[in-house]
């Protein structure tokens, strides 16, 4: 059976006796100190699931002994109910308050308002304790998790890669390759490269959820990563017949980034919008400056989403119903990568759209204080 250690805290004995005899049932061990000084000394030594201390003790008042209690890692968890005769005025009500205390016992004491209290509260402390327990519990499942998730996609990155590349040799001996046995090996081509697209991105959601991704700040020209993601882009782009273009705010300045896992985020929302535009349309790049933040937006013509599925776009695997326009695979994970990218650089991501008109792909950041790059 569970036992409860109650602190009761009163400079006057027969305080402490009327409140123990009230408190006393199986399951709960009452514990008295008669000081401000001794009931932090036994605070310190023994686990305890609530603390009943007075407010009005020389030496060391209950509002300086709340306040000790709640700035030491031990005890600052501990719920604290003042006991105390002081009048109900608010100003006393919010210094308690603001030392900690979760609730206020005014003598003389109802026994049964102070027994339904002290029920209640222990209740609730057991409870944050079950949660917290559950929290590091589930802490640790998560990243076990990302642990045998980056694992095995690293260790399944290179049969997968030797794959693609076998099939690819095959396909450059067009010769001896009959129509079709040519469909099945493009089919083999397209398979591999979308799973090793997958395990990709598992790699680096596994590495972001672990805290394991380190950025490598510097001063960046954001004009100069677009220029760059444009032409990563560029040859997709022109397969499906859609332009590329950007327009700048003049004298941008710097941002401080990790420019590598800038470029994987705005080349995610890119990719994305080309692979989601119909042919003969256009892509546009804008960069804007807006008061301490800079904004980069990627506008396309496409088909737009839903407005029912706008709220869970950034989801883990969360897909639309949206189709893309020349049947390309996607693995769900490119706008999640790109959401937690920015936001680990203190930017915020977000999207508007317009079914049949297309999408606007928007994310801020910070301008850094760097006057150069």
């Amino acid at each position: 059976m569970r036992t409860d250690k109650i602190l009761i805290v009163d400079d006057k004995p027969e305080n402490l006796y009327s409140l123990e005899n009230m408190l006393s049932e199986d399951g709960r061990l009452i514990i008295k100190a008669y000081s401000g000084q001794e009931a932090l000394k036994l605070a310190f030594q023994e686990e305890f699931s609530l603390i009943l201390l007075d407010v009005q003790m020389p030496e060391m008042d209950g509002f300086e002994v709340a306040k000790m209690l709640k700035s030491t890692k031990r005890t600052r968890k501990i719920p604290i109910v003042f006991v105390t005769a002081i009048s109900m005025e608010k100003k006393y009500l919010l210094k308690g308050l603001g030392e900690g205390a979760v609730d206020y016992l005014f003598k003389p004491l109802d026994v049964e308002v102070t027994r339904a209290k002290v029920k209640t509260l222990l209740k609730l402390f057991h409870q944050q304790q079950e949660l917290e327990s559950k929290n590091i519990e589930l802490a640790g499942l998560n990243e076990q998790k990302n642990y045998f998730l980056g694992m095995a996609s690293h260790d399944l990155r290179n049969p997968l890669g030797n794959i693609i590349t076998l099939a690819q040799f095959i396909d450059a001996d067009a010769e001896n390759i009959n129509e079709e046995h040519r469909t099945f090996l493009n089919a083999i081509i397209d398979s591999g490269n979308y799973m090793l697209n997958l395990l990709n991105d598992l790699l680096d959601i596994s590495k972001i959820e672990s805290g394991k991704m380190e950025l490598q700040l510097n001063a960046l020209n954001i004009p100069q990563l677009v220029n760059t993601v444009i032409a990563d882009n560029k040859f997709i782009a022109q397969k499906k017949n859609i332009s590329l273009h950007y327009s700048s705010h003049e004298n941008l300045p710097p941002v401080s980034a990790d420019s590598g896992q800038l470029r994987q985020a705005l080349n995610n929302l890119v990719s994305n919008a080309i692979k989601y535009s119909v042919s003969g349309t256009m892509v546009e790049i804008v960069i804007e400056k807006q008061e301490r933040q800079v904004v980069i937006s990627v506008h396309d013509q496409g088909q737009g989403i839903p407005p029912n599925e706008l709220d869970q776009i950034f989801r883990p695997f969360q897909k639309t119903s949206v189709k893309a326009t020349a049947g390309e695979s996607s693995t769900g994970l490119g706008l999640t990568i790109a959401k937690k990218v920015i936001e680990a650089h203190h930017g915020t991501i977000w999207v508007t759209s317009e079914s049949g008109k297309g999408s606007v792909f928007s994310f801020s950041l910070p301008v850094t204080v760097m006057q150069s790059i």
